[in-house]
């Protein structure tokens, strides 16, 4: 036991030495504050495994290597994993370990982590539609990133806006799991609705119609009272009046007029459904519409009905 210990002293003194050597260049220079951290981690992990706490040792000297990347605190903090029996994080350190061809220092230790944790631990991804909050069996949870987790059941929790749904997920040793939510998030809902046109468009084209129906409205009336006085004085017919041709004159033109009035009027109606469909609508429930004209004698009036949900 005393040799263990007096092995630990030895390993850390040297990883701690090689930690300052990389460290005083910069502080020669300027301070480097991912340097000083990671002497800091390294220091608390020292500490840490000194004392007996492998989950602390280990957790602080793969800080401090992820800081400053040095042989000697990966390969501590993999014997800290191991002797702590902290399956993620061993495997996360062997997968570190892996991907630097040149340390080969920490061979025997990755081999050890990976036969020891390896039937332990499988990859959980998140995915969420949105911006969200996750987190696994209580703990915050990196979303749309494939992590490391300990095999076995698992707690998500997802929450988007105002949306929290829970869901219960098994991963299976040395398998990957993808959860997703299952419900539309209020989030996502209300992004559906903003989006689009400003409602503001919409009253534009509404005031359009109404404003082109009142003038379309006095101009049938109109064409309806020259209508009128044209039957009145006899029009057409043998008794007819020498003013007949200037009534039936006045009274084409205004008939061409409200004739205008109406497409005009359509238009403006059919633009303005159009618009209140993209800016008051939900993509969820779809908007009626109708137009439809109302005949009156000498001219006709546009009628305009929209149901927006």
């Amino acid at each position: 036991m005393r040799r263990a210990r007096s092995h630990g002293r030895m390993t850390f003194a040297l990883a701690a030495a090689l930690v300052l050597l990389c460290v005083a260049p910069s502080r020669a220079a300027e301070p480097d504050p991912a340097a000083t951290e990671a002497k800091a981690a390294y220091d608390r992990g020292a500490a840490a495994y000194e004392r007996g706490d492998m989950a602390t040792a280990a957790r602080e000297l793969a800080r401090a290597d992820a800081l400053l990347p040095n042989p000697v605190a990966l390969a501590s903090a993999l014997r800290a994993a191991i002797e702590g029996d902290e399956p993620v994080l061993g495997m996360e350190l062997a997968e570190r370990a892996s991907a630097r061809s040149e340390e080969t220092s920490v061979a025997e230790l990755v081999r050890t982590a990976r036969a020891r944790f390896g039937a332990r631990v499988g990859k959980l991804r998140v995915v969420c539609p949105g911006p969200c909050r996750v987190s696994v069996n209580g703990a915050s949870f990196e979303a749309n990133e494939e992590r490391l987790v300990r095999a076995g059941p698992h707690v998500v929790v997802i929450e988007q806006g105002k949306t929290r749904e829970e869901i219960r997920t098994d991963v299976p040793a040395g398998a990957a799991v993808t959860a997703t939510p299952k419900n539309p998030p209020d989030a996502t809902k209300a992004a559906e609705r903003s989006s689009g046109l400003s409602p503001v468009w919409f009253f534009v084209g509404l005031g359009a119609t109404a404003v082109s129906g009142a003038v379309l409205t006095a101009s049938s009336l109109q064409t309806k009272g020259l209508h009128d006085d044209f039957v009145a004085r006899g029009c057409p017919g043998s008794a007819a009046p020498s003013d007949c041709r200037g009534l039936a004159s006045d009274g084409e033109g205004a008939q061409l007029r409200t004739n205008v009035l109406v497409g005009v009027t359509a238009a403006l109606g059919a633009a303005t459904i159009t618009l209140g469909v993209l800016s008051l609508g939900r993509r969820d429930a779809p908007a009626a519409a109708r137009l439809s004209f109302e005949p009156l004698l000498g001219g006709g009036v546009a009628k305009v009905s929209v149901s927006l949900p």
